[in-house]
């Protein structure tokens, strides 16, 4: 067993094809199939089914997936590390943020880093979770900041932040003039705008009102917290957002309000892969997650 018939065999199962496979290694189908034959024979199982174009792993092909996953991983771990010099921090770091989280966390990340560590380059991938934890787990980048479920084995999910979530009007609002602090009852047949529903906020705001047994009159999805705070600066409705949302300095006409009775709040989190090998870029980058979390945590 050969680390590229490895390759090969993981290449034939993420396309399903064996011509895919090979373009995708940069050889020819006839010299993949052979390597896959020959891993096949060596192991006295076939590793898949081929049905016409397609190939479906067989049940040893499931079992040999995993574990071949991991060999070539120990493999890129070992390689990175010996190569890297500890404490040469340079290079890129990938780092990928979900929506609601990047106005807020990535200005004061990217300045931070550019002041100590001049040398390290850090590219940003803004992402739903889902699409961010997969994106963790198949190694496209290092670190990211999200919500979590822990339904991952695969990832590491530090708490970095625990925030309050606060209601946003318009300063004409009726609410706008009231008390600071509302309860559910104050706004129950408001208009609401909301985060799409495949935003994880969204999500969280959408089980608060099912926990209440009220149906709220949705008039916006947006896929951003701006877009969310435009209308409601407009008077579409009122809107349900992190704490750290306030913080923008742009011109929006909106008050907040805490809520009361039923506070609601949202955890973020440092997410790496369990097992990958983490840069020394990668590793500075998480200190400064941490430093600039306490520093909104403390406001």
């Amino acid at each position: 067993m050969e680390l590229h018939q490895l390759r090969y065999f993981l290449a034939v199962a993420e396309e399903g094809n064996f011509t895919r496979a090979a373009e995708k290694c940069f050889v020819s189908q006839p010299s993949l199939s052979a390597q896959i034959i020959k891993l096949e024979g060596e192991l006295g199982q076939k590793l898949f089914n081929r049905l016409g174009r397609r190939a479906e792993l067989t049940r040893a092909g499931e079992f040999l997936e995993t574990r071949a996953r991991n060999i070539l991983m120990e493999v890129e771990n070992a390689e990175r590390q010996i190569k890297e010099n500890e404490e040469d921090i340079s290079g890129v770091v990938k780092v990928g943020v979900t929506p609601s989280v990047t106005p807020y966390f990535i200005p004061p990340l990217i300045r931070m880093c550019r002041e100590r560590y001049p040398n390290l380059e850090v590219h940003v991938q803004e992402s739903l979770r889902r699409r961010l934890i997969d994106d963790v787990s198949g190694g496209l980048i290092e670190v990211a900041i999200s919500s979590y479920t822990g339904d991952t084995p695969t990832i590491d999910a530090e708490p970095i932040l625990r925030e309050d979530l606060v209601l946003a009007v318009s300063k004409k609002h009726r609410l706008a003039t009231q008390q600071s602090k509302v309860s559910i009852d104050d706004f129950k047949d408001e208009p609401l705008v909301m985060l799409g529903e495949s935003a994880t906020l969204g999500d969280k705001v959408f089980d608060f009102f099912d926990r209440m047994n009220i149906q709220p009159k949705v008039v916006g999805l947006c896929s951003q917290v701006r877009s969310v705070k435009e209308m409601v600066n407009l008077g579409m409705g009122v809107a349900i957002l992190p704490a750290m949302a306030k913080e923008e300095h742009l011109p929006f006409d909106i008050v907040y309000r805490s809520l009361v009775s039923e506070r609601m709040t949202r955890l973020l989190f440092a997410l790496t892969h369990s097992r990958r090998y983490l840069s020394p870029g990668a590793r500075v980058f998480v200190d400064l997650i941490r430093e600039v979390a306490y520093s909104i945590d403390a406001k």
